[in-house]
């Protein structure tokens, strides 16, 4: 789940920029090892397929759904354009229907605790993921459901309050992304990258994941929108086998990756 980048591009994560990256900037196989622990938003993705047209209105229709994964991903792979022409049809009928089997399992769920709020009052926010062929996975707090024009609910006048709370595939909590951050007193973050998400379509096993923010709702009254971003492979860079980094067949380029948004909550502050 890569996006490859030149060595003269500039990789922006949130508030986060990197120049010069020797490899994937926007990868959850080699993203891990990058120093980007900071705040996010779906737009840095640059190479991930939509999984709905309806995340880009701003786009005129044709545009649109060249976003799509069935347009930017699954074509180029019936076809063998692009990053897939070097890839034999055998392995890129293999790589779609591990594609396919990806997408059919995976999802995004929100939940908060309560529909209204206080002004400054707390509000928790539980997103719940399945899927993501791993190593890897991101989740997100954003605004709206807007693949390029989503903010980080802390631009609306929420704060999270404390260090998001997660849970990998194992139940057990895990601390992996944040353990990395420098700044210990700042580990309230919008974006977690959740370790250890293997996933075995062969088997029918998929990754999961809970992650728990605790908000403070912001102090003008009105009605606030909340969606959680979920962000995926379904190309498998081989690093949970071979222990180390492996591009995916095509190559960070081949738009394997994916963006989905859960369901909009709309919490009225009063």
């Amino acid at each position: 789940m890569r996006t490859i980048l030149p060595r003269t591009a500039i990789a922006s994560v949130g508030l986060a920029v990197v120049l010069a990256v020797p490899h994937a900037a926007w990868s959850y196989a080699a993203f891990q090892r990058l120093p980007h622990v900071s705040d996010g938003a779906p737009y840095c993705a640059a190479c991930h397929a939509s999984i709905d047209a309806a995340y880009h209105p701003e786009m005129p229709p044709e545009g649109s759904q060249g976003q799509v994964y069935t347009t930017k991903h699954y074509k180029a792979l019936e076809e063998g354009t692009g990053a897939y022409k070097p890839i034999e049809p055998e392995q890129r009928k293999a790589l779609l229907e591990q594609a396919k089997k990806i997408d059919q399992n995976s999802s995004v769920d929100m939940q908060v605790s309560a529909p209204t709020v206080a002004p400054g009052g707390t509000l928790t926010v539980t997103v719940t993921t399945k899927g993501g062929i791993g190593p890897v996975n991101g989740v997100m707090l954003v605004d709206e459901p807007l693949r390029y024009q989503a903010r980080p609910i802390q631009s609306t006048g929420w704060f999270i309050a404390s260090s998001p709370e997660v849970l990998g595939s194992d139940g057990k909590p895990q601390s992996k992304w944040l353990d990395r951050r420098v700044n210990k007193q700042q580990m309230n973050l919008n974006f977690i990258l959740v370790y250890d998400a293997a996933s075995d379509p062969a088997k029918d096993m998929y990754a999961t994941s809970k992650v728990s923010y605790v908000l403070k709702a912001p102090t003008t009254p009105g009605e606030y929108p909340l969606t959680a971003v979920f962000l995926y492979g379904t190309a498998e860079a081989n690093e949970m086998k071979s222990g180390k980094y492996e591009d995916p067949p095509g190559g960070g380029g081949s738009a394997s990756g994916r963006i989905r948004f859960s369901n909009t909550v709309k919490v009225r502050v009063q």
